[in-house]
């Protein structure tokens, strides 16, 4: 694969701002054009001009074609920010939901902003349909999809005050919907409102649900922008559907309005292709059929970047506090990381995303490779297959760790994304090394485990010492494993056990790791100028061990610790005050450096902002910056036009200050 160019890239990803009308005279033409079928359908069906069942079929595709408007008008994508014409895009966007029946304007637009935060996390996306088992059960998923905004507003999202605050507007429309139905109906009206009303919405919810999110995120595992979403060709489609088959275009820049997906689709090929997005029966390149792209599912930048929806293919127990899960990776793709990298791992518990690293803990390829193996002595099948495996040990009170440990089931699925980490081997420096020293102390095996397979598997170390400390011989993970690389690499690899609790089995050393013993554990430092250490482990197992190197004069270059970096930007500079507005009145007062922005500095102080992706996307954590100045946002970013940049709008998960800012919530 050609290695993306971040220039071109930036270019490509700014074409769209271009694309972007101050008026989307499309949708609102529309928008008249659906009012007026409706009066001329209408008058006929009830005089009879017009049989039902035709007008049935044209009432269901006027209300295809009124969420597409209700849709655009969500997104902000009808009327530009700062025109006084603006608070008419919301009226567009409440008369256009009247045909849905059962889907208010305010609580779409507010819930809608989380599928495209969080597209395809089957537990934060509120489109979310995955992989049904049976056609009945797919059709179960598409009728239940608009109910389950009203089920989430009332239950895992109602702390969420935007979302609350569409309540009342959602309670007068349900009875500005359904007063007159229901009075027409008990007047004589009951079949025309069957037919002009129920049945088309009824079939308007199969297509919609199917063509704007089944289809298009099938088969719904990967994350990623470019992936998560198909298009597929089709002029008379295009025209069919309003552009949804393009849906990609709309998830990777929300403020076009439905008619333009198209045109910025073939301005911005080159870079669909070259990030291998899911591209059928379009584009120059891909011409897979329909919904048979292998992009839809395949690893980023060639096996070297994972955001996926994963599968659970294993789950070994180690100790009675820990487990081995391996995960299984689309067919056809291989996970391409360094050895002592880690991944992350999400999962919905306890009412939030909760997200947590763990070290890959087998070598990158496997052990096919080694020199020497005697495949007749292999009784572990995993010394010779390359996996996506961690290990997780159980710690009190926490909730991802008790859940993979208890209630984790071979089948489940898992947001996985990675791999991350400066703690590989081989390091960056290139040097001679003649002794490889891994020490790991608890859980703090399983990056050491990676690296110690690699080495073992690549011949260019002499000689490796891995060194295991535990609270007892019941708490060693991997024992097995770990005995089975002893016997099969004796000349190579020396293994010792610390073991702090007395051991009766004569396993390895009794005590704690000290100064002492580890240098008489590795009395070849006397002699060895060449010596590479690799430590993971609890704090002050660390320092005890840097202590000791340090004491022994050992060069700092050679001495490599894992140590895992919070998801925070630490301050730089000179701290700004940030005041911020919110829409119910509260008030806010943050320091925020000039490289951190002021979502991640809220929420560092649990300060709760609206947003939903946290990278721009969506737009709506969108702030008008009353005074101050901000870093300029790249037109890269999705969420905010150059335009509502110009009229001084910003988003917080953007907005790094460059002085004191005052910031007011948009309610637009």
């Amino acid at each position: 694969m050609k290695p993306i160019d971040l220039a071109n890239e930036t270019n490509y990803s700014s074409m769209w701002q271009a694309s972007v009308p101050d008026i989307a005279w499309g949708t609102i033409s529309m928008f008249l054009g659906i009012i007026l079928a409706y009066v001329l359908i209408i008058p006929f069906a009830l005089s009879g001009d017009i049989s039902l069942p035709i007008a049935t079929l044209l009432c269901s595709y006027l209300a295809f074609a009124s969420f597409t408007v209700t849709h655009d008008a969500g997104h902000g994508s009808i009327i530009k920010m700062g025109s006084a014409l603006k608070p008419l895009e919301g009226v567009i966007g409440w008369a256009a939901s009247i045909p849905m029946l059962i889907m208010p304007f305010r609580i779409f637009q507010k819930i809608h902003d989380r599928h495209h935060a969080f597209t395809n996390d089957p537990e934060r996306d509120p489109d979310y349909i995955g992989e049904p088992k049976s056609w009945y059960s797919l059709l179960l998923s598409l009728y239940y999809t608009p109910f389950g905004y009203h089920v989430q507003s009332v239950t895992k999202l109602r702390h969420i005050k935007t979302i609350s605050d569409t309540y009342r507007s959602s309670i007068v429309y349900l009875l500005v919907v359904y007063v007159p139905l229901v009075a027409l109906s008990l007047n004589g009206y009951a079949l025309e409102v069957l037919c002009l009303a129920i049945i088309p919405i009824v079939i308007a919810i199969f297509f919609l649900i199917m063509f704007f999110d089944y289809v298009p995120h099938h088969p719904h595992k990967s994350l990623d922008r470019y992936h998560n979403t198909r298009i597929y060709g089709g002029r008379f489609l295009n025209i069919l559907i309003l552009g949804q088959n393009y849906h990609l275009i709309h998830h990777m820049y929300p403020r076009l309005p439905w008619y333009k997906y198209q045109e910025v689709f073939l301005k911005t090929l080159p870079d669909l292709e070259q990030n291998q997005a899911p591209i059928e029966n379009a584009g120059s390149v891909l011409k897979e059929g329909f919904m048979k792209s292998p992009n839809a599912n395949k690893l980023l930048h060639g096996g070297q970047s994972l955001h996926h929806l994963l599968k659970v293919s294993d789950i070994t127990r180690l100790t009675a506090d820990s487990v081995a899960v391996t995960f299984a990776l689309p067919e056809g793709e291989i996970l391409r990381y360094q050895a002592g990298q880690y991944i992350t791992v999400s999962k919905w518990l306890a009412g939030e995303q909760q997200t947590r690293c763990y070290s890959l803990c087998r070598a990158p390829e496997g052990l096919e490779q080694a020199e020497g193996l005697d495949r007749t002595k292999v009784l572990d099948k995993d010394l010779v297959s390359g996996i996506i495996q961690i290990a997780v040990k159980e710690t009190p009170d926490g909730f991802v760790s008790h859940y993979m440990n208890q209630k984790l089931k071979v089948g489940d699925e898992l947001i996985v994304q990675g791999p991350f980490g400066d703690f590989t081997y081989p390091a960056e420096k290139n040097h001679q090394i003649d002794d490889l020293v891994l020490i790991a102390g608890g859980s703090g095996i399983t990056p050491i485990l990676s690296i110690l397979e690699t080495a073992l598997q690549q011949r260019k170390v002499k000689n490796i010492h891995l060194i295991y400390a535990v609270r007892d011989t019941k708490s060693i993970m991997f024992f097995e494993h770990l005995e089975q690389l002893k016997t099969l690499y004796a000349k190579r690899l020396q293994l010792n056990y610390v073991i702090n609790a007395p051991d009766k089995n004569m396993l390895g050393k009794s005590g704690r790791l000290d100064d002492a013993m580890l240098k008489s554990l590795l009395p070849m430092l006397a002699d060895s100028a060449n010596a590479d250490f690799y430590i993971c482990g609890p704090e002050g197992l660390k320092n005890v061990v840097v202590a000791s190197l340090e004491s022994q004069v050992i060069d700092v270059d050679r001495i490599h610790i894992e140590q895992f970096v919070a998801n925070y930007t630490l301050p730089v500079g000179e701290l700004h005050k940030v005041d911020i507005a919110l829409a119910n009145g509260k008030q806010h007062s943050l320091s925020v450096a000039a490289n951190q922005t002021v979502l991640e500095v809220a929420q560092a102080e649990g300060v709760t902002l609206p947003h939903a992706c946290g990278n721009g996307t969506c737009g709506s954590c969108k702030f008008k910056v009353e005074s101050g100045h901000v870093t300029a946002i790249p037109d890269s970013i999705p969420g905010i036009v150059a335009l509502e940049k110009a009229a001084g709008y910003t988003l917080a998960c953007q907005c790094r200050p460059l002085s004191g800012l005052s910031l007011a919530e948009n309610l637009n």
